[in-house]
Order: C-alpha cells, then sequence, then structure tokens
C-alpha cells in the first residue's frame, strides 16, 4: 500500500544528506513538492503516480546538490532562489493559479496589454519622427543655406537663398565638393490623353549625389541632359502603371504656352518612410530659363526654393562662414527691402528638426507638432500603465483572501518572506509577460496601422529593432515592478498565527487600495473629459465663424487674364450666377506679400490682390470707412486692413493713414472685420486688400443661388473641360478649401473618444474584478440576509454604499483637476478652441457612476440566482 507522506519523507531524508541545501530550503521544497502533487492529484492522477511525476520533474537530487554548489554557499541568498529547479516550479505553479482563476488573470492581463499596445504606438511615433530624414549617406556633411533677416522688428530664419549665390560660392571656396539649387515650378505634365497638374523640382545634376534617393532604373548621370526627366515611383505608377516608363515621353508645359518634350531617363526606388524631401519630378536646372519668363541668372532681386553646399570636412564649413561678408553686401544693395543680418548653414542631419523655425524650407515643418502629439501619446501611455496596475493591485490584494491558509502554510513549514515575495513577484512577471505579447500584437497589427492611416504616414518599425525590445523591456520590468511590489509586500508581511485566528480581513480597513481605486477613477476621469471636450470642440470649430461667408461661393485658378475673361463670359450666361469677381489672389488659396512703409518703419504685410467685387462677393464686412468703389481707377492706390492690422499698428483712426508700398503712397479708406484667411489652428494675422490690374488676374470667384452649389460646380468644370481641354480644372466650392483640416479635427475627436471608450472598459474590468471578490467573500453575509427576507435591491444599495463615497470623493478631487489640465492642454495644442466647462466634467462623473451601477447590477444577477443554503455552508 503506498504512503504518500512516508514518500516524501524518504525524499526529504536523501535531501538532507547532501551538505547545499539548507533546512529553510528543504522545507521549501516539501511545500512546492506536496502542491505539485495535490494539483496533479486533483486532475484525477493517483498519488503514487502524482509523485513519481512531481519528483521527476524536481530532476535528479545529486544534479540539483552540483548545480546548488556551484551557484552558492550554504547561507540563503537571493541567488540561490534562482536556481533552475526553483524558478521552474514558481513559474509552473503560477501558470496554474492563473488558469484556475480565469476572470482575475483575463482582467489583469487584458489591461496591461491594452497599455502596452499604445506604448508601442508611443515608439512606432517617435520612431518615425527621429528616423526622419536619417537615411541620407551624406547628412552629415550636406548644409542648406538660410539666411537671418528682419520682418516686422523680428529676427527670422529663411531657407530660400538668392539666385546667383550658389554659383558665386562654388566658384569662391575650394571647400566646397558641390552645390546644389533647388526650385519648384508648377506645371501641366501631358501624356497622350493624360493631363495633370503637377510640380516639378529643378535641380542641379549633384542632387542625387548629395541626397540618397537611389534609382530603381536609369542612372543618377542622365540628370545631366537638359531633355531628361527622372520620376518617381508614385509618379510613373500613376503615369505608366507596371508598364516600363524608361524612353517614353512626357510633355511639360509652364503658365498655359511654353511646352517642352522630356524623356523619361530614371525612376526612383521608393522612399523611406522616414522622410521629409522628397520630389516627383526632376529636371535639370539650366531649364530654369525655359520655365521662368526673363530668367536672369545674376538677378540678386530672385530667389530660389534652396542653395544646398557639401564639403568633406564639417570643419571646412567655417572659412566658409567667414567668407559670406561680400554675399550679404551684393544681396543688401539689391533688395532694401529684404536685408540679409546673416547667413547660417543648416545641417542635413538635424534640418527637419529644425526646420518649425525656418521659413520656406525644403522640409517638413511639422517636427514641433509631431514632437508635441508624441508627447502627449506619451503621457496617455502612462496614464493607462498606471490604470492597469492600479487595477492589478487592487486585484492581487483582493484575491488574497484566498490564499491565506497558504501563505500561513508557507510561513509555518519555514518559508521567509523574501521568498513569498519572489514567489509573487513571478506570478506578476509572467502576467506581465503574456501581457507583453498580447500588447505587441495589438500596438503592430491594429492600433499602429490604425493610427498611420489617419494620419497619413508611415512608421516602417519592425520587431527586429533592438531599441524596440530595450524599450519594451523596460516598460515591462517597471510595469511588474509597480503592480507587483506592493501587493508582495503587503500579503508576505501577514503573520501566520493571525491568519489561523481568523483576524486577517479584507476590503474594509485598506486604505491604500481604496486610495488606489480613487486615484484610477481620477485618471479615468481626467481621460473621459478630454474626450468629450475633444469631440465638444471638434463641433465648435466646424459651427465656427470664418468672419466671411464661404457658403455659395465658388473659385478655379486661371493662368492670365484670357483665361478669366472666357470662363467669366461662360459662367455669367448661368441665371443662378449671382456675383463674379477676379483677382490674383483668393482667401484660402493664395496670398502676395507686401512691404509696407511709414517713416522710418517698415512691415511685412499679406496682401490680397482683387477687384472691387471681391469684399461684397465674399460676405467680408467693412466695420469702418468705406469698401472699394466700382470705378477701375478710382481706388487704384487704396487699401482696406482688417482689425488686426489696425491693432497691431496701433492705429486707433486708420482711416486715411498713408503707407508707402512699392515706392507709391497708399490711402486706408476702410476697416475690415477680423476674417480668418487660414485653417482655425493658426491666428488672425494682419493683412490688406487692395485692387489689382486685370493682366494680372489668376483667380475667378463667383456667388450662386443657395442650394445650387453642387450643380453650379459641375457646369464650372464642363466649361472648363470645354475651354481648356488640355488643362486640368483647378478650383471647387469655397466650403472644400479646408476640407482636410476639419477631417484632422474629427480624427482627433474620433481618437480621444476610442481612449475614452477604452478608458471606460479598463474601469468597468477594474471595478468588476473587484467588487466581484468583495462579493465572493460575502457570500455567507448575503445568504444570512436572503433567508432573513432582504430584497437583491437592498443587497444592491449595501454594495453601492461601500463604493459610491470613494466615487462622490474621486469625483470631488478629480473635478478640478480634470478642468485645469484640459484647459492647459487645449490652450496648448489649440489657437481657437471651445471653452471649458464643467458640463464635461459633470458627465464624466455620471459615465463612471453608471459604470458602477452596471457592473453591480451584473454582479447582482448572480447573487439572486444563488441558493442561500449553499452560501450558509460557506466557511
Amino acid at each position: 500500500m503506498f504512503d504518500l507522506d512516508i514518500a516524501i519523507e524518504m525524499w526529504l531524508k536523501q535531501l538532507r544528506k547532501h551538505r547545499a541545501f539548507d533546512d529553510g530550503e528543504i522545507r521549501e521544497m516539501e511545500l512546492h513538492l506536496r502542491d505539485h502533487i495535490d494539483d496533479l492529484m486533483s486532475d484525477g492522477i493517483v498519488a503514487q503516480e502524482a509523485f513519481e511525476q512531481a519528483v521527476s520533474e524536481f530532476g535528479e537530487i545529486p544534479v540539483m546538490a552540483q548545480e546548488e554548489f556551484r551557484t552558492q554557499k550554504r547561507r540563503f541568498s537571493i541567488k540561490s532562489l534562482l536556481f533552475s529547479t526553483m524558478l521552474n516550479n514558481y513559474t509552473k505553479t503560477s501558470l496554474r493559479r492563473l488558469l484556475k482563476h480565469p476572470v482575475s488573470s483575463v482582467i489583469n492581463i487584458l489591461g496591461i496589454a491594452i497599455a502596452i499596445g499604445i506604448c508601442v504606438l508611443v515608439y512606432s511615433f517617435g520612431y518615425w519622427i527621429e528616423k526622419t530624414d536619417q537615411h541620407h549617406e551624406n547628412k552629415d556633411n550636406v548644409y542648406l543655406t538660410t539666411a537671418f533677416i528682419n520682418r516686422n522688428g523680428k529676427m527670422q530664419q529663411w531657407g530660400i537663398s538668392p539666385r546667383p549665390l550658389g554659383e558665386m560660392m562654388k566658384d569662391d571656396f575650394h571647400q566646397i565638393d558641390n552645390i546644389c539649387r533647388v526650385k519648384e515650378q508648377n506645371v501641366v505634365i501631358k501624356l497622350e490623353d493624360k493631363v495633370f497638374n503637377e510640380k516639378t523640382t529643378l535641380v542641379d545634376p549633384s542632387y542625387l549625389e548629395m541626397f540618397t534617393f537611389p534609382l530603381e532604373k536609369g542612372y543618377p548621370s542622365s540628370l545631366t541632359d537638359n531633355s531628361s526627366i527622372i520620376l518617381s515611383a508614385e509618379m510613373a505608377k500613376k503615369y505608366f502603371g507596371e508598364n516600363d516608363p524608361i524612353g517614353e515621353d512626357l510633355l511639360l508645359i509652364v503658365s498655359g504656352e511654353e511646352t517642352k518634350l522630356f524623356k523619361v531617363t530614371g525612376v526612383a526606388e521608393e522612399f523611406p518612410s522616414t522622410h521629409a524631401i522628397d520630389f516627383d519630378f526632376l529636371v535639370n536646372y539650366q531649364n530654369s530659363s525655359w520655365a521662368i519668363p526673363n530668367y536672369d541668372q545674376d538677378d540678386w532681386t530672385q530667389t530660389i526654393g534652396a542653395t544646398l553646399v557639401q564639403v568633406k570636412d564639417p570643419e571646412d564649413l567655417e572659412v566658409v562662414k567667414a567668407g559670406m561678408e561680400k554675399y550679404k553686401v551684393l544681396q543688401n544693395e539689391a533688395m532694401e527691402d529684404w536685408k540679409v543680418a546673416d547667413f547660417k548653414f543648416e545641417p542635413l542631419a538635424t534640418l527637419y528638426q529644425n526646420s518649425p523655425d525656418i521659413n520656406k524650407t525644403i522640409s517638413s515643418r511639422h517636427y514641433k507638432t509631431n514632437k508635441m502629439a508624441h508627447s502627449i501619446l506619451t503621457i496617455l501611455a502612462i496614464f493607462m500603465l498606471a490604470l492597469a496596475s492600479v487595477n492589478y493591485i487592487n486585484i492581487s490584494i483582493a484575491t488574497s483572501a484566498k490564499r491565506l491558509k497558504e501563505i500561513a502554510l508557507r510561513k509555518t513549514i519555514g518559508a521567509n518572506r523574501m521568498m513569498l515575495i519572489f514567489q509573487h513577484l513571478v506570478e506578476n512577471i509572467l502576467t506581465t509577460v503574456l501581457a507583453l505579447v498580447l500588447g505587441m500584437a495589438f500596438g503592430k497589427f491594429i492600433l499602429v496601422p490604425w493610427f498611420e492611416y489617419q494620419n497619413g504616414y508611415s512608421s516602417g518599425f519592425h520587431f527586429l529593432d533592438v531599441n524596440l525590445w530595450l524599450y519594451l523591456g523596460a516598460v515591462m520590468l517597471v510595469t511588474a515592478l509597480i503592480s507587483g511590489l506592493y501587493p508582495s509586500l503587503y500579503i508576505s508581511s501577514f503573520q501566520a498565527v493571525n491568519i489561523f485566528r481568523g483576524k486577517i480581513k479584507f476590503g474594509k480597513g485598506n486604505l491604500v487600495t481604496r486610495g488606489l481605486l480613487g486615484f484610477q477613477l481620477i485618471l479615468s476621469g481626467i481621460l473621459i473629459v478630454c474626450a468629450i471636450m475633444f469631440t465638444q470642440n471638434s463641433v465648435y470649430l466646424q459651427e465656427r465663424s470664418w468672419g466671411y461667408q464661404p457658403n455659395s461661393v465658388l473659385h478655379a485658378e486661371v493662368d492670365d487674364f484670357t483665361m478669366y475673361d472666357k470662363l467669366r463670359n461662360k459662367i455669367q450666361q448661368y441665371p443662378n450666377v449671382e456675383l463674379v469677381s477676379g483677382g490674383s489672389d483668393h482667401i484660402g488659396v493664395h496670398k502676395s506679400l507686401k512691404v509696407l512703409k511709414k517713416q522710418d518703419k517698415q512691415y511685412e504685410i499679406s496682401s490680397i490682390a482683387v477687384d472691387a467685387n471681391y469684399l461684397e462677393l465674399m460676405g467680408v464686412e467693412v466695420l469702418a470707412g468705406r469698401d472699394f468703389m466700382k470705378s477701375p481707377t478710382a481706388d487704384k492706390f487704396s487699401i482696406i486692413v482688417n482689425e488686426t492690422f489696425m491693432n497691431q499698428l496701433s492705429l486707433a483712426n486708420p482711416i486715411d493713414e498713408e503707407f508707402e508700398i512699392d515706392t507709391a503712397k497708399y490711402t486706408i479708406v476702410g476697416v475690415a472685420k477680423d476674417f480668418h484667411f487660414n485653417s482655425f489652428s493658426s491666428e488672425i494675422e494682419p493683412i490688406i486688400f487692395m485692387l489689382v490690374a486685370e493682366d494680372k488676374y489668376n483667380s475667378l470667384a463667383f456667388k450662386v443661388a443657395k442650394g445650387t452649389e453642387m450643380e453650379s460646380l459641375q457646369n464650372l468644370k464642363n466649361e472648363w473641360a470645354s475651354l481648356f481641354p488640355e488643362t486640368p480644372f483647378r478650383g471647387g466650392l469655397q466650403g472644400d478649401v479646408w476640407g482636410e483640416y476639419f477631417s484632422s479635427l474629427e480624427w482627433h475627436g474620433e481618437f480621444w473618444r476610442m481612449i475614452a471608450y477604452v478608458t471606460v472598459f479598463m474601469a468597468a474590468l477594474g471595478l468588476f474584478g473587484l467588487i466581484s471578490l468583495n462579493v465572493s467573500g460575502r457570500v455567507k453575509e448575503f445568504s444570512i440576509k436572503k433567508v432573513l427576507g432582504a430584497r437583491v435591491s437592498h443587497l444592491g444599495k449595501n454594495i453601492m454604499k461601500d463604493y459610491m463615497w470613494l466615487f462622490t470623493i474621486s469625483i470631488i478631487l478629480g473635478a478640478p483637476i480634470s478642468y485645469y489640465l484640459v484647459e492647459f492642454f487645449f490652450d496648448t495644442v489649440y489657437t481657437y478652441h471651445v471653452p471649458s466647462n464643467f458640463g464635461s466634467v459633470l458627465m464624466s462623473g455620471i459615465i463612471l457612476i453608471v459604470v458602477l451601477w452596471t457592473v453591480v447590477s451584473i454582479l447582482l444577477v448572480n447573487v439572486a440566482k444563488s441558493n442561500p443554503v449553499n452560501g450558509l455552508k460557506e466557511e
């Protein structure tokens, strides 16, 4: 007859023969062995077989002793706990415990997984920001020539440069290996019956030597041919599909008149996902003499998009910097209104990071806004990790009520506090590892693709990135320690004698648990308020007045007055057209810069040059003075300014004030109400209206009867196609000018609503786990009350009472925090936004209370169905 206790004692006797194990370690191993045997027997395995299987998993005793001798001395230490057999046993028992408590395990793993998924998103977004334009091999030797110019009393850095600068620098400095001039040109490209408006880039052949843009087909040297054109991969697919474009001809048309046939001699590879500088079409810079009327290479009054220089050694640039003074003199003599204070060379390696401070740069200017968005995502990830960790802490402490006898037994047979702490941390690390796997999958395959699609970029990050694993390893370690350290210290502090006497109570006196739950509610409230405010802000901005009337207005861009006149004559024939206007600029589409001089001061001001009908057509209100007179010559030297112009120049009564513009005297005849030329993300700027000669018309606008906008747009497109079959249509509804901006606002609202849903879900998970454990610990109490006639509603009130005061205090404390934090956040992110209000804070509190009520209601259903007789049998 097999006797389990005798068998275990014989196994322990074998252990004691080896000096590698002290009494404490032997007692700990006995406890693990008995736990493992109990688990196997509960699965239906007989005692003898369970004993043999458990002993075999421990391994051969001599091998265990030999390994122990190599890793520790006789005294107990943390290192001895890392002994492979013991750690393996901890992991197995931890895994079994997770499977035995699926509800709490799922809550913990799912909460941490969601937080880690957001951490993966944070990493991918940061990876994209910091890796942008770092693929260029010569990034440390190529520099953009920029100039500092005083505009409106402020020193501004500009990325454009004088046209002759590059060639002169190449001739004057032997330290410069290469120079490259860059100029973007709007063109029409025609291929058979395909006609598109495009932007081609005029560059020197050195462009493909400075920048790392490998060609999939063709050779970079082909750019030396003035009749060659190199396409991006996107443009090659757009025009030629899957066919080989090499050797094909493209017709380029400039200003609707000048044409030139170019042969495709190269196709670039797909640009890296982390790039800010790119191109659609490359042609030799010498084509400037064809594309630009009256082109003069030595004209210092004209600028180009960029002048890039390449040096072998960055130290050589000091010589170049010292010799830039003569170019300042040439520039300042040619353009007194555009005097250069200093030149600076911006390295390509950091150009993207510095571009937000550079006007008209060839790189993207979104670095600061992207960094701000990344900071917000980082804070959000920290919030989510905090929510998940608080959930884990509370549930761990609550579930420890079911492990009191286990803890007492371990302590009775010799397990010390460090062993219990280590065991609990192993369980926590296992939970975090499982959450890490799930969170990585959630982030990589769901969250990141969705975020990139909505924002129109591709980060290109991958799981082979070593930094990603270091980052996730740090996140996992910090999360495991934060969420597991306090529960392990708390649980291991219980005294065995108090447990056996029933003096350990849960759920009523643990202020730390209640405090953590309150902290979780405050964080949840903040995130819910953010979601509500972002949704309200999207509505607010969509309904915000532009300061003019964009409804029922259509516009079209034309090349010259001839096109304007033909199109106007056709449009005016439609009975629903109420008013037509022309000009060289148009609100939301194009404006010019003018330098206004008064006495010894000068101001650089945006200008909209139009005809006398324009303000009436656009619904721009004149607050003081008058509108332009209809006579074509009466207001030739008159301007109308907006309120911001008047305020910034401190003009109490601006009417009849005079300013010099282009050597002529102009008089202010009216003050227009402020309006938004740009989207609501930019502040309203000083602006002037002035009349323009018909030979400079580049824009047509007209107003139609309300309700006929879409019909009129189709009529406009039909007339355009009939009049200008070889010119792509450029125009549309005025209300669609900022369509992408409003789409981004809607995306902001959608993103934060998703965050709110996740927050509510995590709060509900945590509450469900905590309250369900609370209810399960009060089965006998509820059973007695049911026998005595208590209604389920009474039991619900009893449960709600335990949490309502905590919810109330958390909402009261969280309300001002949410209010001022969101207000600060909106002031930082938005130029114009919905005013902060406590309504959103109140709604957040209501949502959290509804979550509590829902969780309690779900649990009450189980209480109502339970048999009180079974409940009275509970210990």
